[in-house]
């Protein structure tokens, strides 16, 4: 997919490597919330506080809490993070961890949300398929490449709405969250790290 955003008469040099990550062990998310963790850095392209949006007003009912990891790259995005945490009670900024720490994040959650404007290829989608944690993501080129054209967990750019109505969905609907977890597990071979190296093998060896 990414391969679509060269122009035509380059497209042939495109080699796609896909970052791999360790497999982790068996998730133990709590049974009181269904978390939805939000990893990355603070900044416009990242579209930081749409998973906060999409959760302002959701039904008393939703058992939904976001939980947000990454630093704030300007001081107007930290008071945006800020008073968001103050205003959402479903919201929580927690700043930037370690990444040792962040593979325990996924073992207690639900859900990863990625609601990029604009990605190369996010690592938290590797990271999140490898320890067997679904993906709700904005429909960008990046994740498409990462994911599939045809994975049912995509939302279009900036639609708080739909954000919201995949949310709850994947929260209500056990079929719905089973159907993101099957498609997450086909995509798990991609970034196994016997396949990187045998990328990078092959791409060394059209160089040579």
């Amino acid at each position: 997919m990414i391969a679509d955003c060269v122009p035509d008469t380059q497209r042939h040099k495109v080699r796609v490597i896909y970052q791999s990550a360790r497999p982790l062990g068996e998730r133990r998310p709590p049974r009181r919330f269904f978390r939805v963790c939000v990893a990355g850095h603070l900044r416009d392209e990242k579209d930081s506080l749409r998973t906060a949006l999409a959760v302002r007003d959701l039904p008393p009912n939703s058992r939904i809490r976001v939980d947000a990891y990454g630093k704030a790259h300007t001081a107007e995005w930290e008071r945006a993070a800020r008073a968001e945490a103050t205003g959402n009670a479903r919201y929580l900024w927690h700043g930037e961890i370690a990444h040792s720490r962040l593979r325990d994040v996924y073992r207690r959650s639900h859900l990863l949300a990625l609601t990029s404007r604009m990605e190369g290829g996010a690592n938290v989608i590797s990271e999140a398929v490898m320890a067997d944690l679904p993906v709700v993501a904005s429909r960008i080129p990046g994740s498409l490449g990462l994911l599939g054209a045809n994975y049912p967990g995509y939302y279009p750019v900036e639609d708080t709405r739909a954000l919201r109505h995949l949310l709850l969905r994947a929260e209500s609907d056990a079929a719905f969250y089973a159907d993101l977890q099957a498609a997450c597990r086909r995509r798990r071979p991609l970034f196994s790290e016997q396949a990187e190296q045998a990328g990078w093998a092959e791409l060394l060896s059209d160089l040579v």
